[in-house]
């Protein structure tokens, strides 16, 4: 069970870049590079919607501080790549269960 690691353009005016870690733990550590923006999003609280520049992908996180949201506008293909990564950590992590 390995992390996964991407680095993603957002598709907003601003054009910055994303760093995702996806944990098959069920967990994704999203960090925004240019505003240090950081946030950890259980893969229950993240969602994706359609929207007119691409694919916008909303992490919450639901920590001791209190609730943060991050929206963020993906590429279709790179939303789709992610969503994939997602599916396939999920699918890890329900393997490694069944296997113990």
């Amino acid at each position: 069970m390995l992390a996964k690691r991407c680095s993603y353009t957002l598709q907003s005016d601003d054009h910055y870049h994303v760093n995702i870690v996806v944990n098959p733990e069920g967990i994704m550590d999203v960090s925004i590079i240019e505003n240090k923006q950081h946030v950890i999003s259980e893969f229950d609280h993240v969602h994706f919607k359609e929207s007119r520049q691409g694919v916008k992908l909303v992490c919450e996180d639901d920590d001791c501080a209190g609730h943060q949201e991050v929206c963020l506008i993906l590429s279709r293909r790179d939303a789709f790549e992610l969503r994939e990564m997602i599916d396939n950590a999920i699918q890890e992590y329900e393997q490694l269960m069944t296997d113990l």
